[in-house]
């Protein structure tokens, strides 16, 4: 009788179960790299990590990342964009686009865990804004088709110390969290909350020339 030795009687076996295996389904792509400035890269599902390029595609569960001087500018399959600045990580937690059902256009969530951001709704948000998140780290956006800019500034804080913005470009939207909520409707109207968020979004106001030229020199292509 034949003797296979142990060893590779085992190997033989993890080799079939390998075989037999189905082949791990690909994240769904959901729009593409339109602009880079510098260095980008996405963990996407299955442990996949992708360095961003112009054209490339991004991926629903996706975790952005960009590194330092980097801007990143991504459409989405719906045509809403978002902008990205410098060492910023956004997760891309969902994304369904359905143009041939009016009625139940989709759904888009997106996480933005740190750095700067400017944010543009598409068709998703234009059939149905309540189908669009967007959350951070101190509050949840409610969208009403809307562009506008988040993130940490330093404009009105003592030196070395940051606060989070937000200002509204076109349309509407509403700042909340446990503590309060207000609504930014007029062009570069904004408000301010602790990094930490343990605060009500402050009263809407018009920002200064400091603070504004902060929010966009911050997602600004050179």
């Amino acid at each position: 009788m034949l003797k296979i030795p142990l060893s590779l009687l085992a190997a033989l076996c993890a080799g079939l179960a390998l075989l037999a295996a189905p082949a791990m389904a690909q994240p769904q792509t959901i729009g593409s790299v339109t602009r880079i400035q510098g260095f980008a890269v996405e963990a996407a599902p299955g442990a996949l990590n992708y360095d961003l390029v112009a054209g490339g595609r991004v991926h629903e569960g996706g975790r952005i990342i960009t590194g330092r001087g980097a801007r990143l500018e991504i459409r989405f399959d719906d045509n809403s964009v978002i902008t990205i600045g410098e060492k910023a990580t956004v997760l891309l937690d969902e994304f369904r686009h359905r143009p041939a059902a009016p009625a139940n256009p989709g759904a888009q969530a997106i996480r933005l865990l740190r750095g700067t951001f400017r944010f543009v709704t598409g068709l998703i948000g234009q059939a149905d804004r309540t189908r669009v998140r967007v959350r951070t780290p101190v509050a949840t956006i409610g969208i009403r088709g809307t562009d506008f800019f988040g993130g940490p500034l330093e404009t009105g804080m003592p030196p070395g110390q940051l606060h989070y913005g937000f200002m509204i470009i076109d349309g509407a939207i509403d700042v909340e969290n446990i503590h309060g909520t207000v609504t930014l409707d007029e062009p570069e109207e904004g408000t301010f909350l602790p990094m930490d968020g343990g605060k009500a979004p402050t009263p809407p106001r018009k920002w200064g020339a400091a603070a504004t030229s902060e929010a966009y020199e911050s997602i600004a292509f050179q």
